[in-house]
């Protein structure tokens, strides 16, 4: 069967599906509350979505680009320009030569690389032709990844951990950590910030004791040659996630020798190969999992094959999906690994409009059967494709954009 990377790259071939057109839709969906980081707060949340329209099914992607660039360099409103004036245009283009014929993921994520595409957008619709593909065969998303020879399948469910934003008040920090927890999440990361992170964690670690915990820095303590206070050493994080700097692998690595909390990883990390490169280096022994930053769904796969055959604990990060996107990376989560709790809580916490559905949740329980209490765990769809695609009508209310590029 080959691993799961080769598998999502290779769909659709030979496949007889022609496609009819592609739409690019650019939606408000909004923050229920704002989200404050160390670089920044976040108060307004557009969702980018590509839809591909063959003569047999219909496939979505989702563009996991924030409202501005201080987290990435591509933001939503840029990425739908670049998709609507470059990168869709270019796989039009490219259907034209091949009477319309559906690329497989593989060979679309190459048609938008030649054609400078940055790795969010790329990815949406990479997203968007692999879901195609999976429709049409009637193949779940998480049976690929399994590589079972079904075309469906139930997978365990995966448990879910929950975010906390960065606050200056420790009191209202514990009863936003109260409320996560009484939902049953199984880890819990708060955003932290040279002077913002001992007094937090410790807070936090002495309310709960035995959960899993981790600060993320979002690189904060960049100007910092001694990193985060060795004070957190004693807090018996799970990890540190991206204390410096974006490109300073060799920082890193020298902050990871000196320290026994576990270096992670997240914007460093925008490649398979730097994944590779990251854990050879040890500038991590942790990985942060996110497809869209690491160019797609085929290098998201490839990322974990490469976390697994070194032994390294990996998890899913979270971009504040809509239920769609959060159901696809459940997904990835159950595939091979040392799989730690991932950002995959209900999107309808975070965002202000149900502009999708949620993903199922359960609490606890055997195979997704309900249960009163235990651990919160986001039950993997198994139903064709990637999830429950998004309801076109139900977007168009909350819709500032969109183009329509038919395939003739």
């Amino acid at each position: 069967m080959g691993q799961a990377s080769h598998r999502w790259r290779a769909l659709g071939e030979g496949a007889p599906s022609v496609v009819v057109g592609i739409e690019v839709l650019l939606v408000q969906a909004g923050f229920a509350v704002p989200v404050r980081t160390a670089i920044g707060t976040h108060r307004s949340r557009p969702l980018v979505f590509v839809r591909v329209v063959t003569d047999g099914a219909e496939g979505w992607g989702e563009c996991a680009a924030l409202a501005d660039d201080t987290y990435d360099v591509e933001d939503a409103a840029g990425a739908f320009r670049v998709l609507t004036t470059a990168g869709v245009p270019r796989l039009t283009a490219h259907l034209g030569t091949v009477g319309g014929r559906l690329p497989t993921p593989g060979r679309c994520a190459a048609v938008l690389r030649e054609g400078g595409c940055g790795p969010l957008a790329s990815a949406t619709v990479e997203m968007a032709v692999g879901d195609a593909h999976l429709r049409a065969a009637g193949q779940s998303f998480a049976s690929l990844v399994a590589g079972k020879t079904g075309k469906s399948g139930a997978s365990p469910p995966v448990p879910v951990g929950g975010v906390l934003g960065m606050s200056t008040d420790v009191g209202e920090l514990l009863e936003a950590a109260d409320r996560l927890v009484a939902e049953g999440v199984s880890r819990l990361k708060v955003k932290i910030a040279p002077g913002r992170d001992v007094e937090p964690l410790a807070a936090l670690r002495d309310r709960y004791p035995d959960l899993a915990l981790q600060g993320d820095a979002n690189g904060s303590y960049v100007g910092d040659p001694a990193g985060p206070p060795r004070a957190l050493d004693e807090l018996d994080l799970a990890c540190i996630e991206q204390p410096l700097g974006v490109g300073d692998l060799d920082g890193h690595a020298r902050l990871a020798a000196s320290r026994s909390t576990p270096i992670c990883l997240d914007e460093s990390l925008h490649s398979a190969a730097t994944v590779r490169q990251a854990l050879a280096l040890g500038a991590c022994s942790v990985v942060c999992v996110k497809p869209a930053r690491l160019g797609g769904i085929g290098q998201a796969l490839e990322a974990c094959e490469i976390a697994t055959e070194q032994g390294a604990p990996l998890w899913i990060g979270g971009m504040f999906e809509s239920g769609y996107g959060r159901a696809a990376n459940a997904a990835i989560a159950t595939g091979p690994g040392r799989w730690l709790p991932g950002d995959l809580g209900r999107p309808s916490g975070y965002l202000a409009r149900f502009v999708t559905e949620d993903p199922v949740y359960v609490r606890g329980g055997n195979g997704g059967i309900p249960a009163q209490g235990g651990p919160l765990q986001l039950v993997v769809p198994t139903g064709p494709g990637l999830g429950r695609a998004p309801d076109t009508a139900g977007l168009r209310p909350w819709c500032r954009e969109r183009r329509w590029f038919a395939v003739r």
